[in-house]
């Protein structure tokens, strides 16, 4: 009888174990786990459109006539567990139906470093004559070595919603978000103070706060100008540090990356003038992010080539803490 209940006991001890390593081998062996690079693959022609990634605007195309395809890396705007992913489509003009023979497909990639094989994850393929088709639109489930549907699967899709009419009449906007599992570590802005939603501020406020982050980034520029890389290196430092883990690099490569761009290319450029109104403030729709941008969203700190065509931009963007705004990226 003792033997008997002896041998269920580790029957059992045995069964469980299998049981609980399965999950947990299904991860270990999973790119998830190892070293995965997220993209998003974007192919459109037609319309206007913007592409989210938990919050943040990772694209924006605002000619309908123009034709893109392209991958945008995003390991450095992701996380372990809940992400969103959001596609806004515009008509070309206001008021006005959206192109039926436009199309635009942004979607959610992974492959491990240094590996070819890519697995998609999710994201939208709209088609201006008929939407997003409604099997799209359920949520899935996918297992996490070769990325197939299994109602057991580790990784959650949630059915995309569907806004219509939010920026002006007949924008459609699609949201859709996804529970990954992964090893990327947590990014500093996921965890800091909200930046001011520039929706809220008051004219005196938004202008106030543009020429406050203006300020900031005229002192950078100027040291830059003056050849005072050093200087400004410091006030970069979290940013290198989070692109070095968020692709793979060791400790101390985007640091040189950036100075050798600081100190080789800004002599070769006329720098654009930061003062008055020409630039100002932007939020992220995460209210994590914020910059300071001139038109059409490009970067306050821009430079003319001198001897030839062409420019080069610096974008930057702050995140906040403590009342203190600290360069993220």
């Amino acid at each position: 009888m003792i033997l008997n209940i002896i041998k269920s006991i580790f029957l059992f001890f045995i069964i469980s174990m299998a049981l609980g390593c399965s999950g947990e081998n299904k991860l270990t062996n999973s790119i998830l786990n190892k070293k995965p690079v997220f993209t998003m693959k974007i192919h459109g022609f037609g319309t206007r459109y913007r592409v989210y990634v938990n919050g943040i605007e990772v694209y924006r195309e605002n000619s309908s006539a123009s034709q893109v395809t392209t991958s945008i890396p995003l390991n450095q705007w992701m996380r372990a567990g809940e992400n969103s992913l959001k596609l806004i489509v515009l008509p070309s003009k206001k008021n006005t139906p959206i192109n039926v023979k436009s199309e635009v497909n942004a979607e959610l990639y992974v492959h491990n470093d240094e590996e070819e094989k890519q697995y998609r994850l999710g994201g939208f393929n709209f088609k201006g004559l008929g939407d997003i088709p409604e099997s799209e639109l359920l949520g899935y489930r996918l297992e996490t070595e070769l990325f197939r549907r299994d109602n057991e699967g580790e990784l959650i899709a949630q059915g995309v919603e569907i806004t219509k009419d939010t920026i002006f009449d007949g924008v459609v906007e699609y949201n859709q978000i996804l529970t990954i599992p992964n090893n990327l570590p947590l990014w500093a802005f996921f965890s800091s103070d909200d930046v001011q939603n520039e929706s809220d501020l008051s004219d005196e406020e938004f202008w106030a706060l543009s020429a406050e982050l203006r300020d900031h980034l005229k002192m950078i520029q100027d040291k830059l100008i003056a050849g005072a890389v050093d200087e400004v290196m410091p006030l970069f430092e979290e940013r290198n540090n989070e692109l070095d883990k968020a692709f793979y690099y060791s400790s101390g490569v985007m640091e040189a990356k950036l100075r050798d761009s600081f100190e080789e290319d800004i002599t070769q450029l006329n720098m654009l003038e930061l003062k008055g109104r020409n630039v100002k403030y932007d939020s992220e729709d995460n209210l994590k992010l914020a910059a300071i941008l001139r038109s059409q969203k490009g970067a306050a700190i821009v430079g003319n080539y001198i001897d030839s065509q062409g420019s080069i931009e610096f974008p930057i963007m702050f995140r906040q803490e403590d009342g203190k705004w600290i360069i993220t990226r």
